[in-house]
């Protein structure tokens, strides 16, 4: 079986350990999600982890969606390897739903966005203030969650108090984001 390298978003750290559980034909090289925040960090890294794989010698797939980098498509192309089918992780793992869940001024989050923010806020040099001028235009926050690393109670109100939307978790079924993933490494 010809070996695959994942370079994938460490937002899906838990989704594909879940996914890849039995995969031994699949590395992953991690990108931090928090770079996402400063697109030339993001581009740079996402630069030097596939300038360390040989397309020549191993497959080499992208794990971001196409609206996580204006250039995501440009990059991959320039470097010798395929970006996802999908603009960002909700669709992943909303797929089309994403689009009706997100209206009515809700923003879509996952578990692993939550845990995230102290290292965008880190990175961007926020504050409290900044971080609710950035989320304080939703009504409310939906956790689109597969169950697979729940926030706790204190994380949830953390969050809440952090940035001052009321926050509630919808299920996922993680099937969806496992068939994606199928066809993105065949």
């Amino acid at each position: 079986m010809e070996k695959t390298t994942l370079v994938a978003c460490r937002i899906f750290e838990d989704e594909l350990n879940a996914c890849l559980a039995d995969r031994k034909d699949v590395r992953i090289s991690w990108v931090e999600a928090a770079l996402h925040a400063d697109l030339d960090l993001l581009e740079k890294e996402l630069r030097n982890v596939l300038a360390q794989t040989d397309p020549r010698q191993q497959r080499v797939r992208l794990l971001f969606g196409s609206g996580c980098h204006p250039d995501m498509a440009g990059i991959a192309k320039e470097l010798g390897t395929q970006t996802s089918p999908c603009k960002n992780c909700i669709e992943w793992l909303a797929g089309d739903e994403a689009k009706s869940l997100e209206q009515n001024r809700t923003m879509l989050m996952t578990p692993s966005w939550i845990r995230v923010w102290p290292e965008i806020m880190s990175l961007m040099g926020w504050n409290e203030v900044d971080v609710r001028m950035q989320l304080g235009r939703y009504d409310r926050i939906m956790v689109l969650d597969p169950g697979l690393n729940l926030l706790t109670d204190d994380e949830t109100l953390a969050f809440f108090d952090l940035v001052q939307v009321p926050v509630e978790t919808r299920p996922v079924d993680l099937a969806h984001f496992c068939a994606r993933l199928a066809q993105l490494l065949e």
